[in-house]
């Protein structure tokens, strides 16, 4: 009789005005779905994405469970992954500015030639210049970071010597400022992907493209191309960012551990890794014959003064665009400066 009065006592007293009250267990972790149309093995994934994840679950304990999905699983499109961030079917990606027309132009300013001169540099500056907020597009999702690979090299079947061999030829660009450059040059652009853009190099329907070492590297681009061309040529912009409602959802203290892993920390370890990775692929491929000139600088001196009118093209074209030219050389000076 004893056990049936206090089970029934129990059974009262979770019952109060007609609301049951439950025990409270620990909280349930919040999942977030991280995911990028590149494989497992791309630098960014792993000396990014991975990188901060890591940090982010290390200090939150099982208050978060970032799950990945990598090699394009939940969108293989490189060209959807901001719809796919800003619609909610990823929480997290990785998104080339590149490869959204028309989502980042003024962000776009790392890809002009002439410019920044390792992919350190022009990430710690491409965050720098997003702070200031002069960046647009980013409106409907959340900014974790901002950083970009190496810089760009020319890949080609042929070597050159000098930019001014490549009138006439048709190049591979990531989006519309290396298409102007290329325009530029006398050239013809096409924008296309990494994969596409091997296949139409190996069909012989382009002549090279405009592609960083890492990237050549991680989508197999060394077995289309011969040779390559290295200079200050810009650096593809690209953004860790987050679906907005997403964002939002979380607590305050999270969103703080989360941004303390991001931000500038984070670009600069993002190009970094890029920098150390590129000159390892570069002896690697030197040593097995792939031949490589680096434009001197007296050439780079001569390019700015024959082909510079790409940046005056690019600002006609860009809201803002000349102050965040003007802004963005001016973080690059600061860097230099160690500031």
């Amino acid at each position: 009789m004893r056990a049936v009065f206090l089970a029934s006592a129990v059974a009262a007293a979770t019952v109060i005005s007609g609301a049951t009250l439950t025990v409270a267990g620990p909280a349930a972790a919040q999942t977030l779905r991280v995911a990028s149309f590149t494989p497992e093995g791309a630098v960014g994934v792993q000396n990014v994405m991975i990188p901060w994840m890591e940090a982010v679950e290390a200090e939150l304990g099982d208050r978060v469970e970032l799950i990945p999905f990598w090699g394009g699983s939940l969108g293989p499109n490189p060209f959807e992954q901001f719809n796919l961030v800003r619609d909610g079917v990823i929480d997290i990606a990785w998104v080339l500015a590149g490869y959204t027309p028309g989502q980042f132009p003024q962000l776009q300013v790392t890809e002009l030639p002439f410019t920044a001169r390792s992919g350190e540099e022009a990430s710690v500056t491409a965050w720098r210049l997003y702070e200031t907020g002069m960046i647009g597009g980013t409106e409907d999702v959340h900014v974790l970071t901002v950083w970009t690979p190496d810089i760009t090299a020319i890949h080609l079947n042929e070597p050159i010597q000098s930019l001014e061999e490549l009138a006439g030829k048709s190049l591979r660009t990531s989006g519309g400022t290396q298409a102007l450059f290329v325009e530029t040059l006398g050239a013809a652009p096409q924008t296309l992907g990494s994969v596409e853009a091997n296949e139409a190099q190996g069909r012989g329907t382009i002549d090279g493209q405009l592609q960083g070492w890492t990237g050549m590297n991680t989508f197999g681009g060394f077995a289309v191309s011969n040779a390559a061309y290295n200079g200050p040529f810009g650096a593809a912009p690209f953004l860790l960012l987050m679906n907005k409602s997403a964002w939002e959802s979380l607590p305050a203290d999270v969103q703080d551990v989360m941004t303390k892993h991001a931000g500038e920390p984070l670009a600069r370890r993002g190009g970094r890794a890029y920098d150390e990775i590129t000159r390892g692929i570069i002896e690697r491929q030197t040593a097995d014959g792939y031949e490589l000139v680096t434009a001197s600088e007296e050439d780079v001196a001569r390019y700015l003064e024959s082909f510079g009118a790409v940046h005056d093209t690019w600002v006609a074209a860009t809201e803002n665009g000349a102050e965040i030219l003007a802004t963005y050389m001016q973080l690059i000076e600061d860097y230099r400066a160690g500031n």
